[in-house]
């Protein structure tokens, strides 16, 4: 499978601000697309689907602000976007971040800035599609499971063929099923792991299916959930996962009789150095808070927030309270929560 290209929207009606991104961004391994104003750019916003905007303030036809009201009108903005400005208007910038651009840039600016600022939020788009595309496929299985019976030679098939490591446990709390990936991933023959409990199978290892507390609250409610913990890899070296569970109901009776986990790997993005981090410069946060400022900083909604940690919507707008409280953005800062948090 060929790795993702990064697709990068310019829309600037400046041909020297165009031809200058072109020049610096040429090289870095990204497509690159332009608009020369906001309706042009609305245009290739929906058509091409882009990792990252940078969006010029003051233009033609339709301007920045224009722009993102109606990208927003159709929801979440769907990537980070950066503005670029030339001007000092503190009612314009402060309703720029009241639609949710990630950061600000002011003209002129750098080389250096522009790649930095290109591969930290592209990384950010991967992360958010990998997180959400973990979600979806694990309420799917789930869901098919439901349907056809765990037993049912399509659903192994289909389990099977999932390139992300999958386990099924059943109410014991005894794995009953695996796919290739996940025994590529433990280095644990599936001969080794069927019929056994996480505990008998990780024989001192941090196994990557072991949280019960999670797995009864899902028995009990039947939503999905996502953890982040640390496990070990067959190499034996520390690995930071997330995991998303779902309840196997029984078809007939709905009855859960299964709980089944998909496992994505972001030690590359650093969630657990993050998190140390607030606990060393912001002791006064919750462990929960920290979950959440982990998923604001990647431009997640408050619907998105809540989908992943299993939590009402209305809990999550009170931790964003909280969290721009205790990193002290008071009100009027323009600076939204998911940029500071960047910045920390």
């Amino acid at each position: 499978m060929s790795k993702h290209k990064p697709k990068i929207l310019i829309i600037d009606d400046d041909p020297v601000i165009g031809s200058m991104m072109d020049e610096i961004l040429k090289d870095e391994g990204y497509d690159l697309f332009f608009a020369v104003d906001g309706r042009e750019g609305l245009a290739k916003a929906n058509s091409i689907h882009p990792d990252l905007i940078f969006l010029d303030m003051c233009m033609p036809v339709l301007d920045g602000v224009g722009f993102l009201k109606k990208l927003n009108g159709r929801g979440n903005l769907p990537c980070p976007v950066l503005a670029i400005t030339g001007y000092e208007d503190d009612m314009a910038l402060s309703e720029c971040f009241d639609q949710g651009i990630f950061s600000l840039i002011r003209k002129p600016f750098h080389t250096s800035e522009i790649i930095a600022l290109c591969r930290r939020y592209t990384k950010l788009t991967e992360i958010k599609n990998r997180l959400s595309f973990n979600l979806e496929t694990v309420a799917f299985l789930s869901k098919q499971a439901s349907s056809f019976g765990l037993d049912n030679m399509e659903e192994k098939d289909l389990i099977e063929a999932i390139p992300l490591p999958i386990f099924v446990k059943n109410r014991e709390r005894e794995v009953v099923q695996v796919n290739k990936a996940f025994e590529a991933f433990t280095g644990l023959d599936r001969g080794a792991i069927v019929g056994k409990t996480c505990e008998e199978i990780g024989r001192g290892r941090q196994f990557i299916a072991n949280d019960h507390e999670t797995e009864s609250t899902l028995i009990g409610d039947g939503l999905l959930a996502c953890h982040e913990q640390v496990v070990t890899d067959r190499q034996g070296k520390p690995r930071e996962v997330i995991i998303c569970r779902s309840v196997v109901a029984n078809g007939t009776s709905s009855q859960p009789v299964a709980i089944l986990g998909i496992m994505i790997d972001i030690t590359e993005f650093g969630f657990s150095s993050f998190k140390k981090m607030l606990v060393q410069r912001y002791p006064q946060l919750s462990a929960r808070e920290r979950e959440v400022a982990n998923l604001v900083r990647l431009g997640m909604s408050n619907k998105e927030v809540a989908q992943q940690l299993n939590i009402a919507i209305c809990t999550v707008e009170y931790h964003r309270v909280n969290l721009r409280e205790k990193l002290g953005l008071k009100k009027g800062n323009n600076v939204n929560l998911s940029t500071a948090l960047l910045s920390l």
